[in-house]
């Protein structure tokens, strides 16, 4: 038996795999990612409003006279 056949039979090679197979899997990750992006934006974005607002209620209840 040739050395490359007793060396290839302990590697499990990658299964033939159609198109449509791995668009899918590649749409579903790219969904959770979308997702997850679309979420952290959402929170960066109300962190800042909040911040925003506490600012000028700072500013109303404390106002600085030169």
């Amino acid at each position: 038996m040739p050395i490359w056949i007793m060396y290839c039979e302990g590697i499990s090679l990658p299964k033939k795999r159609y198109f449509h197979e791995v668009i899918e899997e590649d749409e579903r990750i790219l969904a959770i990612g979308l997702k997850q992006s679309r979420l952290h934006k959402k929170e960066r974005l109300d962190r800042e409003k909040a911040k925003s607002e506490s600012e000028q209620m700072q500013d109303k209840l404390e106002p600085i006279d030169d």
